[in-house]
């Protein structure tokens, strides 16, 4: 290669490198839309495993709470306890394919039996079951 072109070359592969001025574009802004106040967010009913505000009993939590409680806030609780519980039993592999279906099988030992707590729950509806023979 030519020394000239080469060089030539360079600058023009450094000039694309460099930032760019950004072009301003005047648009109208909208106007804010009107403020409506949000409806009081209703206040949850007071469960034995709440030991103050924000702070829970784990081990005390019962079925009835988690129903209770907001989708968000049941599927976070769900997966909380799917680890908690794993990491007590030594569980070092889960299969996450089976997270659904096996938080499903929860879900529906608790809507069976809400006043059990949420860690019997989870024992319930995932312990081995014996076939028969």
């Amino acid at each position: 290669m030519k020394p000239r072109f080469v060089a030539v070359l360079s600058v023009l592969w450094l000039a694309s490198c460099a930032p760019q001025a950004e072009q301003s574009v005047q648009t109208a802004a909208a106007p804010p839309p009107a403020a409506v106040p949000a409806p009081p967010a209703p206040t949850p009913a007071s469960s034995e495993a709440q030991i103050a505000p924000g702070l829970w009993e784990v081990e005390q939590v019962r079925c009835s709470d988690l129903l209770g409680a907001a989708d968000d806030d049941r599927a976070a609780a769900a997966m909380f306890y799917y680890g908690y519980l794993a990491a007590k039993a030594g569980i070092h592999v889960i299969d996450v394919g089976k997270i659904d279906e096996n938080v499903g099988k929860v879900m529906k030992q608790c809507a069976a039996t809400p006043n059990i707590t949420v860690p019997q729950a989870f024992r319930e509806a995932l312990r081995p079951r014996r076939s028969a023979g």
